[in-house]
């Protein structure tokens, strides 16, 4: 089978990442950018301790003018949901009609994001699980993870089989549920590391933990609501996850704030206070805190 073409719109941490893996498995990748830079480099930890730098065989392109005439088999969207707008010219040149899209980004009901574009059965979402931050156009330092939790359907077989690796792409039969319960971790996580400016030890305060808690509790309860069969006792199990995390480990809101760059929070914790509304389910503390993110973002340069 011939390699695949890859158009990977975003090419931060995640689409960076993902770009990186695509490669290596032998995608001919196109990377779609606003900002420029000559060469897409991955920075990996060795065994050593030491830095491992990794460059990626990739063309990047700041112009949908510039790309290829033939066409994509697969567009990774790795943007912030909020970039949608922004990035609708990209859309546009990148997905044809035998275009499969994967959207590899936070919160909920990701079809809807790009119906504009393409059709849902052209669609898979994904749960992306994964450390990394960017730490300048074209650098991308990988943590730890790497794995896309994806529903169970054929353009899953297809994007283990043309792009990634089966290892990469995990399948569930429930992906409304994963969603949601990564939602739910991440309505605390990113919240509270973005209003505080610190990195995930600050949940090792017992009242930033509480706050997380509360959070996550009302996150969980829209979720239900929603559908979801969110695990019992996933918020307290978070906190104690997160307080064992590595020094420096962050989440993608915080590196959005420490980089000047406009948050993501409507797509977190906003979706939670809009769904909960939907339903009724009240979300006193999601809605206290949503428009501090705001007042963060709005002060931001991109």
């Amino acid at each position: 089978m011939p390699s695949a073409r890859v158009a990977v719109i975003g090419a931060g941490a995640v689409g960076g990442y993902f770009a990186a893996r695509a490669a290596a498995g032998g995608a001919e990748v196109w990377l779609c950018v606003r900002r420029p830079f000559d060469q897409l480099v991955v920075v990996s930890t060795g065994a050593d301790g030491g830095d491992v730098e990794a460059e990626v065989p990739a063309e990047v392109v700041t112009d949908p003018a510039k790309l290829p005439p033939y066409g994509f088999d697969w567009v990774l969207l790795a943007t912030k949901a909020h970039q949608i707008p922004a990035v609708a010219p990209w859309l546009t040149a990148t997905v044809g009609p035998g275009t499969s899209v994967a959207v590899l980004q936070n919160g909920v009901r990701h079809a809807e994001r790009v119906a504009a574009f393409a059709h849902p059965d052209q669609v898979l979402p994904a749960v992306v699980y994964i450390n990394a931050e960017a730490e300048r156009p074209g650098v991308v330092r990988h943590r730890a993870g790497g794995v896309l939790q994806v529903p169970d359907v054929l353009l899953a077989e297809r994007l283990a089989e043309r792009v990634l690796t089966a290892g990469e792409v995990r399948l569930t039969e429930d992906f409304a549920t994963a969603a949601w319960t990564k939602l739910c971790v991440n309505s605390a996580a990113n919240t509270l590391t973005t209003l505080t400016g610190r990195r995930l030890e600050v949940l090792r305060r017992d009242d930033v933990a509480q706050l997380a808690l509360a959070i996550m509790a009302e996150a969980v309860a829209v979720a239900r609501a929603d559908g979801a069969e969110v695990p019992e006792g996933l918020p307290e199990f978070t906190v104690r996850r997160l307080r064992g995390q590595p020094p420096g480990a962050g989440t993608s809101m915080l590196y959005d704030r420490l980089a000047g760059r406009r948050l993501e929070h409507e797509a977190l914790i906003g979706a939670v206070v809009r769904i909960g509304a939907e339903y009724g389910v009240p979300t006193p503390t999601c809605v206290t805190v949503l428009p501090l993110l705001a007042a963060i973002s709005d002060g931001a340069e991109t």
